[in-house]
């Protein structure tokens, strides 16, 4: 669905035609989720997060002016619900979630790439596992920019347009929390050598 479709979508709904507003729901929801999933943990939390960025959609339809696509308009949502839902819990640091790690392997993964050595392909996923466990610790502030960008694919101007940061701020977010993730990389394949 196009960019034009999906804002067509929400001009329905915002005229009041609740199944133009489930239609895009649906065609959301699961990249909603994924998202979701990169910025908290608890599955329930994840749940939680989805239905409350779908109900502010709901209330605030008339606050979509198409200046942004459908898409990163609810993205700001979705990352807003997160925020609020991590702040409440002060989640600092969570586990590796499988969901997340399907949703990376299934877009960056060992099946994404050519076929390989097995014992490349279990390599990959140890250091794949390894990232994702790293990126999980990092602070929200770190996390969100770091999961929008590298992870759900958005450019640096889309990131800081859903996070409502300036460009250099986004930018800088980012490059700090992949020097993060880098440092402990390299130490963890410095001890995996020795």
């Amino acid at each position: 669905m196009t960019a034009q479709e999906e804002s067509a979508l929400l001009t329905q709904a915002q005229a009041g035609d609740i199944a133009a507003f489930e239609d895009f729901v649906r065609l959301f929801e699961r990249r909603v989720r994924a998202l979701l999933s990169g910025l908290l943990s608890d599955e329930r939390d994840i749940e939680e997060a989805a239905q409350d960025t779908f109900v502010q959609a709901w209330r605030n339809l008339s606050g979509f002016r198409g200046d942004a696509a459908p898409f990163t308009w609810l993205y700001r949502i979705a990352v807003n619900a997160a925020l609020q839902r991590a702040r409440r819990k002060r989640l600092d640091t969570q586990p590796i979630d499988d969901e997340l790690l399907d949703v990376l392997e299934y877009q960056h993964g060992p099946a994404a790439s050519s076929p390989r050595p097995p014992d490349l392909v279990v390599e990959d996923h140890e250091v794949q596992a390894f990232l994702l466990d790293r990126v999980r610790r990092l602070p929200l502030d770190f996390r969100a920019p770091l999961v929008l960008r590298d992870i759900e694919g958005w450019s640096n101007q889309e990131v800081a347009d859903i996070l409502d940061l300036s460009l250099a701020a986004t930018k800088s977010r980012i490059h700090r929390a992949r020097m993060r993730l880098r440092q402990e990389l390299e130490l963890w394949v410095r001890e995996r050598e020795s």
